[in-house]
């Protein structure tokens, strides 16, 4: 590395403080609180971990510089002695520069490689866009005569021998190839030199991309497209293998698949061709390699030549991850251990990612992916028809029959969650476990409610499993409530919420014990609800915050038993602390639209939400409202747009867009409208409510999210909340016109699995609720 070539940290290769990575990844390797982990977006190279300061000394490579200008940098901004960091790091950035990570300048981002932009002519085609590439080639799709090609160039101008002899084997395997489920090429050779090859455009979708729309698994319809897919996949190797040909470079952005569902595959550059005795350079992603790849980087002997068998684990590894949408380990991020899993460890069982499926699909694909080549399949075609033998064991429905009717989501969510059901039998396996929003808790509560509309003792005594089975889960928080995956961690969601925290599995506990007339428990449940809703808390919204607490304050009082007064009494002036603390910041703030702390409006995370949960607290208590609350109120209102007929809010004051779900939209403020209605009998806030809901029910790109959260279950509790306050039909029979139009999406991967406000579970509540729709609240809110 000469002293005066520039070097650079390309965009796509980060540096994150381990800190930042799931619990699980962490567990994979060893490191140091304040350690950092280094991995290039493309996933070619492989992650590795460094010390705080090496972080920090390449963090001066963002920008173009010198080796010594690097070191001299960094040494004087730290009061370093800049020659000794210069001595101690060399060989550390030596082995970055020979890993792909700190890359040179001049070869990558200089003059003579200035990357093409569309319109610009390269021969006589026309560049249409730039492409992601990788660390070796730019990729442009280009356009001649009205037909689209792929074009490929060599981004550095020093080549070396390896990067031509993988970019001529894909030349040669190419032109050796029938087209079939590979681009064909169209030529290739040097220009201005720069060498080039130009293929036939491969119109679709990444394979995982693809699958994402399928990967709710609990609609059979999707795990039937699954399969398909996969056979399609298979079935495209094995046109490959056919000809003699091991595609070597198997993961998700080379399968490519068209809106018809045809499967190609592309990047040839790592390929062999048996039977000319070839053994070109390993590579691809890592989380592909086969263990007797793997074996031999651990014995740092030779990397053995790309085979059949271990093209075949590369396969399954990948089928493995479009029905799950994960890798099938928790790989580290330390390469000896990485590769020490490839060989050792066992793919993550289903089970252990929640995914309840026919058992024969899971060991179809863990055959493929056996540690012992011998253990897989003899060739691909055997993979193939195994994969075509499960799929044809799946009964032959009818069009009509495939539809999903209210009482088949309803049996299947029964199936899945009620005492039969490999859920309870198992436990949740992903964190959070418990929370009412994505656990255990919210489970509990559809069947508490399901067991009340239905004065079902059965399903209540289910409800009650899943609520102990919530409370278990509370003994590890990390895994009951919080997921770095998620982006659900203490100061994001806080420690108070009932939606989030423990409080909400004391509160659906004590309902549940209250239900089952177990009134010890329920008592029980009301004192630990005190003590966590009582975790310190400077949030005031109405999911995070101190709303939350008065929400499941009032969810308690409403209903309880009159005779236990001491408890009754904690539970007045526990709320009447959290109405104080809240007013007490509100009353100094700005007017709503101006400036001030709180800068969203709805329900969720705004005013309205405040507003609400004041409302309902009061009412339930008998607290007077505060002495501001009104004014507040016309504020909000004063915000409204009218329009064709119908009232909208924006967001917040710098989003000035407006929303349709409960969360952030009209649907939320309808119960507050509601509530201000029942509360005061006034009929311009039901007028309020009436022309807001009218937002959402003409709205013109109404998405099919079935939640409760964003999406038509909360628009339909919205309606039932009108007609629970006027008796007219129109609103009932509305929510009913939503909520079938969404059944066919109950699937959709905008539906998380197991949660209450964000999935399948809030979803349920609706559809056992509309058939009482008197009966009807929205779950743990009205």
């Amino acid at each position: 590395m000469a002293s005066n070539q520039l070097y650079i940290l390309p965009e796509d290769v980060q540096v994150l403080p381990v800190e930042a990575l799931p619990e699980q990844a962490l567990a994979k390797f060893e490191y140091e609180a304040d350690d950092f982990i280094i991995t290039y977006t493309h996933a070619r190279n492989t992650s590795k971990i460094i010390d705080a300061s090496s972080a920090s000394l390449l963090q001066e490579f963002r920008k173009p510089k010198s080796l010594p200008e690097g070191v001299l940098t960094y040494a004087l901004l730290n009061n370093l002695d800049a020659q000794k960091i210069l001595e101690g790091s060399y060989t550390f950035l030596a082995r970055l520069r020979n890993e792909g990570f700190l890359v040179s300048y001049d070869d990558t981002f200089g003059q003579k490689k200035s990357f093409f932009r569309a319109g610009d002519r390269f021969k006589e085609y026309e560049v249409v866009s730039k492409l992601d590439g990788v660390a070796d080639t730019e990729i442009y799709k280009v356009s001649k005569n009205g037909r689209l090609h792929a074009l490929k160039l060599l981004k550095t101008s020093k080549k070396t021998p390896q990067l031509l002899a993988n970019f001529y084997n894909e030349i040669e395997i190419l032109s050796a190839l029938d087209n079939f489920v590979n681009p064909a090429l169209t030529e290739h050779g040097e220009f201005e030199n720069d060498h080039y090859l130009i293929m036939d455009w491969v119109d679709g979708k990444p394979c995982l991309q693809a699958a994402e729309k399928y990967q709710n698994l609990h609609d059979q319809a999707n795990v039937l497209a699954l399969l398909d897919l996969s056979n399609r996949l298979l079935n495209a190797y094995r046109h490959l293998h056919s000809q003699g040909m091991i595609h070597g470079d198997v993961h998700p952005a080379n399968i490519i698949v068209t809106e018809s569902g045809e499967v190609n595959i592309i990047d040839f550059g790592l390929s062999r061709m048996v039977s000319k005795n070839q053994h070109p350079a390993r590579g691809g992603q890592v989380f592909f390699f086969e263990p007797e790849y793997a074996q031999s980087v651990l014995d740092a002997k030779p990397a053995p030549p790309a085979t059949f068998e271990g093209e075949q684990y590369a396969i399954g590894a990948l089928i493995y991850q479009l029905f799950t949408g994960k890798p099938y380990l928790h790989f580290s991020f330390d390469k000896k251990a990485l590769f020490t899993q490839i060989v050792e460890e066992a793919p993550v069982p289903f089970q252990k990612l929640d995914i309840v499926i026919d058992d024969q699909i899971e060991k179809t694909i863990l055959k493929a992916l056996s540690k012992r080549k011998d253990d897989r399949y003899s060739n691909i075609e055997e993979f193939y028809l195994a994969v075509m033998k499960v799929q044809e064991s799946f009964p032959d429905r009818s069009s009509e029959d495939k539809k999903l009717s209210v009482q088949v989501f309803r049996d299947s969510i029964l199936s899945e969650y009620g005492f039969d059901g490999k859920l309870l039998k198992n436990g949740l396996q992903l964190a959070p476990k418990s929370s009412v929003n994505f656990g255990a808790a919210g489970i509990s509560y559809l069947f508490l409610r399901k067991a009340l509309i239905r004065s079902d003792s059965e399903i209540l005594a289910l409800a009650d499993v899943w609520s102990d089975r919530a409370a278990s889960y509370t003994q590890d928080p990390d895994a009951g409530f919080y997921s770095k995956e998620m982006d659900l961690t203490p100061s994001a969601i806080g420690r108070s919420s009932i939606y989030h925290t423990p409080s909400g599995v004391d509160l659906v506990q004590a309902l549940v014990c209250q239900a089952s007339g177990n009134l010890g428990g329920y008592y029980n449940a009301v004192r630990n609800f005190l003590h966590h809703a009582s975790q310190p808390c400077e949030n005031l919204d109405l999911t995070l915050g101190k709303s939350a607490e008065l929400i499941g304050s009032s969810l308690i009082m409403e209903n309880m038993p009159t005779y236990d007064k001491f408890i009754r009494n904690d539970l007045l002036n526990f709320g009447k602390n959290v109405l104080s603390d809240i007013w007490s910041n509100v009353d100094s703030y700005a007017a709503i639209g101006e400036q001030n702390p709180i800068n969203y409006r709805g329900i969720a995370h705004g005013w309205a939400g405040i507003l609400y949960a004041t409302l309902k607290w009061c009412k339930v208590s008998g607290q007077h409202l505060p002495a501001h609350f009104f004014e507040r109120v016309g504020q909000l209102v004063s915000l409204g747009m009218e329009e064709n007929g119908y009232l909208r809010w924006e967001i917040s004051n710098n989003e000035p867009v407006s929303w349709t779900g409960w969360c952030h939209g009209s649907a939320g403020y309808v119960f507050l409208w509601t509530a201000l209605f029942r509360f005061t009998n006034e009929e311009s806030y039901l007028e309020l409510a009436r022309k807001t809901a009218v937002h959402f029910l003409n709205a013109v790109a109404a998405g099919m999210n079935g939640s409760l959260c964003c999406g038509r279950s909360g628009e339909c509790y919205a309606l039932l909340s009108i007609y629970k306050a006027t008796h007219d039909d129109f609103y009932l029979t509305e929510a009913r016109r939503l909520a079938k139009e969404m059944l066919p999406h109950m699937y959709t991967n905008q539906m998380k699995n197991h949660s209450l406000y964000k999935g399948n579970i809030g979803a349920a509540v609706l559809f056992e609720e509309l058939e009482r729709p008197e009966f009807a609240r929205m779950p743990l809110f009205e």
